[in-house]
């Protein structure tokens, strides 16, 4: 079942007309009359909407509201630095796949990669497309935001009811392991959970962020492409498995 994204409300019996998705509907998926799929509204709400007409857009009713619950039992959100090549792209759209609720991009000690503010607006142009897709492919209900953020010092993380400092120092500490902090948190909490660049944290940083959870990936050290996807993983299991007997 195709999904798509609207900023308009959506009520159930109205029929509406397709905008910025027209082009997929019509020349990709060559919707027709009587054809079915999933848009979400700007209330996060999905519906079960049906194609009446097609002309130079497609124009659907809207069926029922869509039971469902896609979305993680915690607002989790990725502070990382831009990464080389396409890895970054490759993250984002995984971590979207995984539950992510919005990604702050901020310039590390070791960052390598470093845009100027017009090459920042092209890219989150990029970015957000990419995200936006990963959401629909993944029957998300809402489509992760993402920002240029301020560096890990001037960043204010007070709104957040934990926070987690993905260290690679902690590899060989049993002691300081992801699972240990995600059973203090609770459904509905919201965590930031930051992670470093290819090159790691510097000691500065390090020092900075210890006053927060610092805690390890497992045993091995992970690329940083890779360390969000693991950290989604591990919440997805711990408040995503059905109930035991």
């Amino acid at each position: 079942m195709q999904r798509y994204f609207t900023d308009e409300e959506l009520t159930a019996g109205a029929v509406y007309t397709s905008g910025a998705d027209t082009h997929h509907m019509k020349n990709v998926m060559r919707f027709k009359p009587g054809q079915e799929f999933h848009m979400v509204d700007n209330t996060r709400t999905a519906f079960l909407c049906e194609v009446t007409e097609t002309d130079d857009h497609v124009h659907y009713r809207v069926v029922s509201e869509v039971e469902e619950s896609p979305e993680l039992p915690v607002r989790t959100s990725i502070f990382c630095p831009l990464l080389k090549g396409e890895k970054f792209e490759w993250m984002i759209q995984k971590s979207t796949e995984l539950g992510a609720s919005d990604f702050h991009i901020f310039e590390a000690d070791r960052s390598i990669v470093k845009l100027d503010g017009k090459k920042r607006a092209k890219r989150l142009e990029r970015y957000n497309k990419v995200i936006r897709e990963a959401g629909e492919q993944s029957r998300r209900n809402m489509i992760p935001h993402i920002n240029f953020g301020k560096s890990l010092e001037n960043t204010d993380f007070g709104a957040f009811d934990a926070v987690v400092f993905a260290y690679e120092g902690n590899a060989g500490n049993p002691a300081a392991g992801l699972e240990h902090v995600l059973e203090t948190i609770r459904v509905g909490d919201s965590i930031a959970i930051v992670f470093g660049p290819e090159g790691g944290f510097s000691d500065n940083e390090a020092a900075l962020m210890e006053r927060f959870h610092s805690v390890r990936l497992g045993p091995r050290i992970l690329r940083a492409e890779t360390a969000p996807l693991y950290a989604l993983s591990a919440i997805s299991h711990q408040f995503e498995q059905p109930a035991s007997d």
